[in-house]
């Protein structure tokens, strides 16, 4: 067709479910050791990667593969027949997997599908700026496994501790891995570099996009360490005065970008009275407090006791006296430039009136670390995406650090995803699409005894198409 050849760098993360399933994600990313080669231009892998879920115990397993590519200019020229042919390339992939296995294995009791029935979405956008996005999925493709399924690695499990997840489940921890190692990053790692000529190079850099500069932020530390950054990248944009609990604004009807609401506490669910005994959750019915505001801001060093500072909305409240308790999560992302997104509940209710809450606020922090849940849920964005987080509870503390921090009407908790490489690893993969995401969230005390339960929400959030270029300057208020 006339059209120079693409070549990918990418970046591959992986974790494994509690019930075996293993998600394995792919994203580009840029290093300054690995440009394009000569006669080749740099493609995008916008999302992609493969969920295999084992069936029959174990035995056989559902194989996923999805991929969303910018070919860069080249997809306009594809004709509807190599459109095909590079999905049912896909496909063969998944198909030569099932082979395989039964090949070692002797007959699999699988049912049998032509490429046809197993192709999704093949047609192509004809727009030239627009992404690919073909999606195959084998519905019902097996493979026989006489053992445990090794990880991408093929070698053993790494298991974390401190340095865990955000998305570990509450009961069982869920098992993630950075793949390869720091000293692998230094000559594979990178990020995308756009474009086939030297223009368009020159003019990433003007013209990146709100949530790029943000993801490469974040990634400061690992730049400096690795070699690489990630993809996308944003001008900073000058923000006006600070009110702290007042910088995000709050949008009921959720239209308007970078801005909060609560959400439907029905979406998450919690463990039940009876849950010792049936191990069942149910659906929470409401919240323990009201969402009052919330804080999008930027600084250049971490901003930790946002609620004990004048003029912000927690002080005004506590100079007018009352029983109104506020809970503030402050959640942390490092780099260069530091982001913090606060998140302002509060209650009417005196804190001695919930003893856990109250056992909560007033314990120690290792008591707080075993308590304290997130239960995270992506509602609009990419599949990839979701399926990194999942909706699955998790102890943050388990996972992250937490700097408490109690005033007389509050408790701020910091959290501080720098703490956990492997967190900044999947939070760096959300954040690479964070102005098309919207962010569902819930928190709780968790319930280990008959007597704390059932659970009950704190409070829930909303966050829709959070923009980096937005955040609010702490260096200009």
């Amino acid at each position: 067709m006339g059209m120079r050849k693409r070549d990918l760098l990418l970046r591959r993360y992986w974790r494994r479910e509690e019930d075996g399933t293993y998600v394995i994600l792919y994203h580009s990313v840029f290093h300054n050791r690995c440009s394009p080669e000569k006669g080749y231009i740099r493609a995008c892998l916008k999302s992609g990667g493969y969920v295999i879920s084992p069936v029959s115990q174990g035995r056989q397993s559902v194989v996923k593969h999805m991929l969303a590519i910018d070919w860069k200019f080249w997809k306009s020229y594809l004709l509807t027949s190599s459109a095909k042919y590079i999905t049912i390339r896909m496909l063969g992939r998944v198909a030569a997997l099932r082979e395989l296995f039964r090949a070692k294995n002797g007959n699999c009791a699988c049912m049998e599908f032509s490429s046809g029935e197993l192709m999704r979405d093949m047609g192509l956008p004809q727009g030239g700026n627009e992404p690919t996005k073909i999606e195959t999925q084998s519905a019902n493709e097996c493979e026989r496994l006489e053992g445990p399924v090794e990880g991408p690695q093929g070698g053993s499990k790494r298991h974390l501790s401190s340095t865990g997840s955000l998305v570990q489940l509450n009961d069982a921890t869920d098992e993630f891995f950075d793949v390869p190692d720091e000293s692998e990053y230094d000559q594979r790692e990178a990020m995308w570099s756009s474009d086939e000529s030297t223009h368009a190079a020159d003019q990433r850099h003007a013209k990146l996009s709100s949530a790029a500069v943000f993801v490469r932020k974040l990634h400061d530390l690992a730049v400096q360490k690795r070699g690489y950054i990630d993809l996308q990248g944003a001008a900073d944009a000058d923000n006006g005065p600070c009110y702290y609990g007042h910088t995000l604004p709050k949008d009921s009807s959720c239209t308007m970008p970078s801005s909060w609401s609560m959400t439907d506490p029905t979406t998450f669910l919690i463990r039940g009275e009876s849950y010792l005994l049936d191990r069942q959750k149910i659906k929470a019915e409401n919240t323990l407090m009201q969402m009052v505001g919330a804080d999008w801001i930027k600084s250049d060093k971490r901003e930790d006791d946002l609620a004990g500072r004048p003029g912000g909305l927690v002080q005004k409240y506590a100079a007018q006296g009352g029983s109104k308790f506020f809970f503030i999560v402050n959640i942390q992302v490092p780099g260069s430039t530091t982001y913090s997104l606060a998140l302002y509940y509060m209650m009417d209710t005196p804190l001695e009136k919930v003893p856990l809450l109250e056992r909560f606020v007033n314990g120690d922090d290792t008591f707080r670390n075993s308590r304290f849940k997130l239960i995270p849920y992506i509602s609009k964005g990419s599949w990839i995406v979701k399926q990194s987080v999942g909706k699955k509870a998790c102890l943050v503390g388990q996972a992250l650090e937490i700097n408490y921090f109690r005033g007389s009407n509050y408790l701020e908790l910091g959290v501080d995803i720098g703490s956990s490489t492997v967190a900044r690893g999947v939070v760096s993969l959300v954040l690479g699409y964070l102005n098309n995401l919207v962010i569902e969230m819930a928190f709780l005390v968790q319930g280990n005894t008959q007597e704390e339960l059932p659970e009950f929400l704190l409070g829930t959030c909303r966050l829709n198409y959070l923009d980096a270029s937005k955040a609010v300057s702490l260096d200009e208020c």
